[in-house]
């Protein structure tokens, strides 16, 4: 037992030994990860989007749809941004047009930075725009990974959620991807 217990410490101590030895791995530089400039001010965020329709998606603008958006917002922090936007998403069926408003609040500021978004509007159909108006919702989470002080790109996936009186609803799993600058 007493020489188990012996090889027990000696196995200990030579760990102990080896870590502290070899630091260089486990201490942080003095150099900064590289984030986004955290001053506030006018920032852009363009995405590529698609979503799969969840449920019966036999109902017109159910099944799928793919697009480009573009948000023109304000950094308020470090943390939160808020912006308007717009952009193009074609639907099985048309396209669509989104007016909505975006906000996302980054969690853990450093080079590859997750946050949480939200957005929410208006999807305007363009050949109808008396009864083929909707509003929708779309809550998601994402990944900015910084390329440098000004420039960054994102990936994200969601739920967007869609309704209108005379269309009911409709839902998708949604992912987005593009480029975030920062002026």
């Amino acid at each position: 037992m007493g020489q188990m217990k012996k090889t027990i410490q000696i196995s200990i101590l030579a760990l102990l030994v080896s870590i502290g030895a070899f630091p260089q791995g486990l201490i942080r530089p003095n150099k900064p990860a590289l984030t986004l400039d955290a001053s506030t001010g006018f920032i852009t965020i363009n995405e590529l989007n698609a979503g799969f329709g969840l449920g019966g998606v036999a109902t017109p603008y159910s099944k799928s749809f793919f697009g480009f958006t573009t948000v023109n917002g304000y950094q308020v922090n470090e943390t939160f941004l808020a912006g308007a936007g717009t952009g193009i998403l074609l639907y099985n069926d048309g396209p669509m047009i989104p007016l909505f408003l975006e906000f996302r609040l980054r969690i853990l500021i450093e080079k590859f930075t997750p946050y949480l978004s939200g957005s929410g509007g208006l999807l305007l159909n363009p050949s109808d725009f008396n009864t083929g108006t909707r509003m929708f919702i779309n809550p998601s989470a994402g990944v900015r990974y910084t390329l440098n002080r000004n420039l960054g790109v994102t990936l994200s996936t969601g739920l967007l959620m869609q309704m209108g009186s005379n269309v009911g609803r409709s839902s998708f799993i949604n992912i987005r991807s593009g480029v975030v600058y920062k002026f």
